[in-house]
């Protein structure tokens, strides 16, 4: 019954599903003979609804909804022509084109609605227009369209992309699917121009290469799109130079939103809010600056709203009516912009209901913007784009004009007489671009002693003191009338920008390179580096490192360039390590508040901060401390409230967009997979099954086949969730709030990497870095460990476990002393365990290669080493004297026992008891990854690295008393003491034995006298090593070693028996009474959860370094840039009283929130 139901759902899902097909029918078309047509009676009259245009933008096609055609324009000597080698394209009037796309080769593909199915059609714009078929037809429901430049056609929708080809050079007849790619959960829409793919989640933007497929950046889009019917989504992502505009229309909840981005900064420099939903948006680059041009498809009736924004200068009054670039004040037919090819400067659209175009070639939009901006008729608009200023941005920085700025290398004067002549009566103008300004250098004493701005009527307006000396002296005035000056041989550049709000000169950029050029070949300003820093401040401080330090202040102060800026900047600073410097507080704070005032838009400010963790955490630890207490718990700015959810306590997961290709062998296994697992559920409720299957049949023949083909994806597609309220399973819903770690980027790895260079030095992460006990005294470092360990960690472990189970097995059936096993078994097991003792050793070979100090300090590596040098000093015969700085002694040990014994056919015993208690003891070892066992052995490690610098004192101790004794107590004959007697030396073992005398029948003593035979244990004092061992033993109680020499009034006994009282005394009572009141201490230390956790960290890091690819260190499913957590309300309550009780609780407002949520605000006054 239980199958029965389960086949209903299934079926009934698929019956309700839609599907898209691609006409590969032939279709009637009625073709009008070119001659016929007229360019002023396109589409017959009718009005245009959709336009397309070509990427080089000299080709144009058109759609009439009203007329039910397509038509062809050619873009040729500015003029604007109905194609002559095409003929009109008519479409059925029962189909409604959504969408329509076109090519550089005039081919043209659109999307349309044919009885209620979504369908894609392309065809050849000719006088025959020659239909395309798909192979195989996509069946993905309403798909974007795109083409990329080489003619490919990707079709996209929700979670699939596929890649389809011409077989030929030239476009055939036929596209062939050459790739699909499967995206993962969390998106929300996908939108695809040329070489880039745009996906769009509930919160992020994702930036992905469509050549390699690999994730370029991400984006926080400042606010949340939701998860609504895809009808009520609009995503557009447009851009332009450094510049990404997205615009994001939701219907369900009326959002009208525009946001702007600079590339590879995560937050956006402007969120737009729009009242018009139909918006379209172009980005309009002049020069150095970009412009935003919004303009909406009107209605019958409406009018159309033209918008001109400035993105690059947005100190500048926003924005201005553009209306007036298409429109001439006296003309009485409007221009209606459809489409604005910013490239080109050429405006489609219609006058009058026709088809219109206009050539803009002349057009200066930075001199447009100008010469409007200051119209009385444009108050209101700030509001109408919903804008806010908070404070003057550094568009020197976050807009940076490279050309002007590389300019100042070529020419230069370094003669102090020409510097002179330049400056006229001691000083020299400069105009700004608007010449509303005008910069005013002074020089004195060959100094540049001050910088001065001037309105254009000579009013002075602010000045800056420099006296700065050169040697070599030029200029530059950039775009944003920022002034540059490269000094001393290009060592120097500095640029000074007015702030016009404030009437100040601030020094915007800084930049000293003491050896070689400085580069400016990238898209941003390079940053000072470490050693630089160091050479300005001895030998430049007092011309120099003032500046350098305002740069800094520049940069923090603007969110912009410190998003941009900030984490090189930071690492330097923190490697620099001068007081003097102390913007290292500045940047924390400034991303600290940052986040804590709107982390919706700002939450990744916090890379700028773990980015330098690790060299925080060596060189100032206190901000370690006082990040987890002020970000110890953050809850997701996207879902702050209590909701109810059927996850576990603890469940981790990310929002993070992966693309995976589809491989159909795969899909294929996957489904018999599918079929295999519920045959016996078919079997076993087969009478069930056959009268459904009837029932079907009646209701619906025709679909009934393609319904069984679809089972298995639908069984393998359907959540458990789903399943278990279909089987009638409830689950139980608990309170829960969702936090995020604050960690961002923590455990991702560089993105650029070379495939052979990582194998054996593979790059590392924050999070490979800092397996310390500070990142995991909380839930955020734990959330980490989880989630790692949930999506790859446990897998790899126990595959990992499992191979070491196969080398530990065959190795000890192959040494248990036994008849049993033949000889050809044995050897068979000795190779097997040869071959995972080497695979074992390949991997702890890479290890040691990738970092060799780390590899032999850590205590796991250790292990064993001092007893594989003993166990193979005899083995030096055999010539492996590769082995004199063994690796792990489970591995090495085991596998050269083998070689050993297929070699000798023999092994001593002692060799192979050794050997099998070290891989008994690694096999132990594997259990410290559960808590149950690891706290344990967090416990015994822990200790042991805390104690050791007294056992080192204590083995001193116990070595100088061995010495001691073996002095006062070795036999004369130290080379054969036991075959030579010698009765006057009190030491030798023939006088220590025990003697004998016989007696008679009466009890009477007879003169003969019978003497023990001595052995070595007699007197252990006869070498050094032996006198360690009888010290050790007399340690732990056992005094058979000193037991020989009895009280005698001698000096050698008096001294003896003090040294034995002073040792008694100082080890036995003392030392090992204070090293048990240590080991208490260090439980103490080590007897919590983070040490487990640190240990659980450092067992995921090494999975991650050395068995993973490279590739599969880049996926963002498994490294995520953001990992979240749910947590049951009642455990949150009872873990923040905790945290409070033990000050590790921060109270401010960004705390209290999380209080009030969760009903607690008196625990922080108890």
């Amino acid at each position: 019954m239980i199958f029965t139901i389960l086949f209903a759902f299934v079926t009934n899902k698929l019956l309700k599903k839609k599907n898209i097909f691609v006409d590969n029918e032939i279709r009637v078309h009625v073709d009008n003979p070119h001659n016929l047509r007229d360019s002023k009676n396109a589409h017959n009259g009718k009005r245009v609804s959709l336009v397309s245009l070509s990427p080089n933008g000299k080709y144009v096609v058109t759609y009439s909804e009203d007329d039910k055609s397509i038509e062809g324009w050619i873009v040729r000597d500015s003029k604007l022509n109905l194609d002559p080698e095409t003929n009109v394209y008519e479409l059925p009037r029962s189909d409604y084109i959504h969408e329509i796309i076109l090519n550089d080769s005039k081919t043209v593909c659109f999307g349309y609605n044919y009885n209620y199915l979504h369908r894609v059609e392309i065809f050849q714009m000719s006088n025959e227009h020659q239909q395309i078929k798909l192979n195989p037809p996509p069946k993905m429901s309403s798909p974007s369209i795109n083409f990329r430049k080489n003619g490919d056609l990707i079709l996209s929708h929700g979670s699939e992309i596929s890649i389809y080809h011409s077989k030929h050079d030239k476009m055939s007849n036929e596209l062939s699917l050459v790739s699909s790619y499967k995206l993962s959960n969390y998106t929300n829409e996908v939108f695809i121009d040329d070489d880039n793919i745009w996906i769009i989640s509930q919160n992020y933007l994702f930036h992905w290469d469509l050549k390699t497929f690999q994730l370029k950046f991400s984006y926080s889009l400042g606010f949340t799109t939701g998860y609504y019917d895809v009808s009520l989504i609009v995503f557009t992502v447009i851009t332009k130079g450094n510049l990404i505009a997205v615009k994001y229309i939701n219907h369900h909840n009326e959002i009208n939103e525009i946001a702007i981005f600079i590339k590879n900064v995560h937050s956006p420099i402007r969120n737009i809010q729009s009242k018009n939903s139909d918006m379209k948006i172009e980005l309009c680059q002049v020069q150095n600056n970009v412009y935003l041009l919004a303009f909406n498809i009107p209605k019958k009736d409406e009018n159309q709203d033209i918008i001109l924004y400035s993105i690059t200068d947005i100190n500048k009054q926003q924005p201005i009516d553009a209306s007036k670039i298409f429109n001439d004040e006296d003309s009485e037919n409007k221009f209606i912009l459809y489409e604005y090819n910013s490239e080109s400067k050429e405006a489609f659209g219609l006058v009058d209901g026709k088809f219109s175009y206009i050539n803009l070639s002349d057009l200066n939009l930075h001199g447009f913007f100008e010469s409007h901006k200051e119209d009385d008729d444009l108050v209101g608009w700030n509001d109408y784009l919903g804008q806010t200023f908070k404070y003057y941005y550094n568009d020197t920085l976050a807009f940076p004009d490279m050309e002007n700025i590389k300019s100042l290398s070529f020419e230069s004067c370094n003669d102090m007489e020409k510097i002179r002549s330049l400056f006229s009566e001691e000083y020299e103008n400069i105009n700004f671009n608007n010449q509303k300004y005008k910069w005013r250098m002074e020089l004195k004493n060959d100094k540049l002693d001050k910088l001065s701005v001037y309105s254009d009527k000579e009013e002075f307006l602010c000045s800056k003191d420099l006296g700065i000396e050169f040697t070599t002296f030029n200029w530059k005035i950039l775009n944003n009338n920022a002034l540059a000056l490269r000094l001393d041989y290009n060592k120097f550049i500095v640029i000074y920008e007015y702030d016009i709000h404030n009437k100040r000169i601030k020094t915007q950029y800084f930049i000293f390179k003491g050896e070689g050029q400085i580069d400016f070949s990238g898209p941003i300003l390079p940053m000072i580096d470490t050693k630089d820093i160091a050479i300005l401040k001895e030998f430049y401080y007092k011309q120099y490192f003032t500046q350098l330090s305002e740069g800094i202040i520049s940069i923090i102060e603007d969110e912009r360039c410190l998003a941009r800026y900030g984490s090189t900047l930071l690492s330097n600073l923190v490697k620099f390590t001068d007081p003097e410097l102390t913007h290292i507080e500045d940047i924390y704070n400034k991303c600290i508040n940052l986040v804590k005032e709107d982390p919706k838009r700002n939450l990744k400010f916090l890379n700028i901060i773990i980015s330098s963790m690790n060299d925080l955490y060596k060189k100032y630890p206190d901000y370690i401390t006082k990040f987890n207490s002020e970000m110890f718990m953050i809850l997701d700015p996207f879902n702050e409230g209590i909701k109810n959810y059927y996850y576990s306590h603890f469940h981790t997961f990310s929002h993070e967009a992966e693309i995976r290709k589809v491989y159909q062998s795969i899909k294929y296994i996957k489904f018999i997979f599918i079929f295999t697992l519920y045959l016996p559920i078919l079997i076993l409720f087969l009478p069930f099954t056959i009268i459904y299957i009837i029932v079907l049949l009646i209701i619906n023949l025709r679909k009934f086949p393609k319904i069984l083909l679809k089972i298995p994806k639908i069984l393998l597609d359907t959540p458990i969730i789903t399943l278990t309220k279909i089987l009638n399973y409830k689950m139980q819903s608990k309170q829960q709030i969702v936090l995020i770690v604050p960690y961002i980027d923590y455990s991702r790895y560089p993105l650029e990497y070379s495939f052979w260079k990582e194998i054996f030095y593979p790059q590392s992460s924050v999070f490979t870095d800092t397996c310390i006990k500070e990142f995991y005294s909380n839930w955020n470092g734990e959330a980490i460990i989880n989630f790692k360990w949930k999506t790859f960690g446990r897998i790899y472990y126990f595959v990992i476990w499992l191979i070491f189970m196969v080398f530990l097995v065959c190795f000890t059936i192959a040494s248990y002393p036994t008849n049993s096993i033949t000889q050809e078994i044995r050897i068979k097991l000795y190779q097997t365990s040869i071959a995972f003792g080497f695979y074992h050793l390949l991997f702890e070979l890479r290890q040691f290669i990738w970092n060799p100090k780390k590899y032999f300090l850590s205590i796991w590596n250790l292990f064993g080493k001092s007893i594989l040098q003993l166990i193979w000093f005899k083995f030096i015969k055999l010539k492996l004297t590769f082995f004199k700085n063994p690796d792990i002694g489970a591995y090495l040990s085991a596998t050269i026992a083998s070689i050993y014994w297929i070699k000798y056919d023999d092994i001593p015993d002692w060799a192979l008891s050794i050997s099998c208690l070290l891989l008994d003891l690694k096999f132990l070892l594997f259990f410290r990854i559960f808590e149950y066992f690891g706290i344990y052995f967090a416990i015994i490690f822990g200790v042991a690295k805390r104690v050791f610098s007294f056992l080192v004192v204590l083995a001193i101790i116990i070595a100088s008393f061995a010495h001691a004794f073996f002095l006062l107590l070795h036999p004369q004959e130290l080379l054969d003491p036991l075959s030579a007697q010698n009765p006057n030396d009190p030491n030798n073992p023939w006088t220590l034995s025990n003697t004998y005398n016989q007696v008679d029948e009466n009890g009477n003593i007879l003169n003969e006298t019978l003497i023990q035979v001595p052995s070595e244990n007699t007197n252990l004092f006869y070498s050094y090593p032996t006198s360690l061992l009888a010290i050790y033993l007399f340690l732990t109680g056992n005094q058979n070693s000193l037991s020989p020499w009895a009280p005698k009034p001698t000096t050698e006994n008096t001294i003896l028996f003090v040294l034995m009282a002073v040792f008694s005394f100082l080890i036995v009572i003392y030392l090992m009474n204070l090293f048990i009141g240590l080991l208490n201490i260090a439980i103490d230390e080590d007897n919590d959860r983070a040490s487990y956790l640190v240990q659980k960290a450092e067992v995921i890091a090494e999975i991650e370094l050395f068995y993973l690819f490279p590739h599969q260190r880049r996926w963002r499913t498994w490294f995520p840039e953001v990992i979240y957590y749910c947590v049951d309300v009642k455990k949150a309550q009872k873990y923040i009283k905790e945290a409070i009780k033990n000050g590790e609780w921060k109270k401010d407002d960004w705390s209290d929130k999380i209080l009030k949520l969760l009903s607690i605000e008196d625990a922080i006054k108890d």
